[in-house]
């Protein structure tokens, strides 16, 4: 069986609400995609970001009592291109530290939530 080019695709996603956890992916692994996780929490998300090499996240926001911005740092440091999927879009931070990031609000669509992570990962 040929390898599709998004088989080498590892998309960690973050979010702590667990059905929009598991339903993005779901979405993500039914367009051929690896994910990593899903993450609930900031640390599970910083672990996960730690032992694997994410070509992209898929990143909440708010994640109970913390925010995201710890890990969005360190995969941006590392180059990782990051969807933050939040129901908030207009943190400070998206603006002055991540301008480069695609903010979706929540509740996201499969289709556009596909159409932004393609571009991202050359699939």
């Amino acid at each position: 069986m040929a390898e599709t080019p998004s088989s080498a695709v590892r998309i960690l996603v973050v979010d702590d609400e667990a059905l929009v956890a598991f339903d993005v992916a779901d979405q993500c692994e039914a367009a051929g995609f690896d994910v990593i996780g899903p993450a609930l929490t900031l640390g599970q998300g910083m672990a996960l970001a730690e032992a694997n090499d994410p070509s992209i996240a898929l990143l909440d926001i708010n994640l109970r009592d913390e925010v995201v911005w710890p890990l969005a740092r360190l995969l941006r440091q590392r180059s990782v291109p990051i969807v933050f999927i939040s129901a908030n879009c207009g943190h400070a931070e998206i603006r002055d530290e991540f301008p480069d990031a695609t903010c979706l609000d929540k509740p996201v669509d499969g289709l556009i939530l596909m159409d932004t992570v393609r571009p991202l990962v050359g699939a």
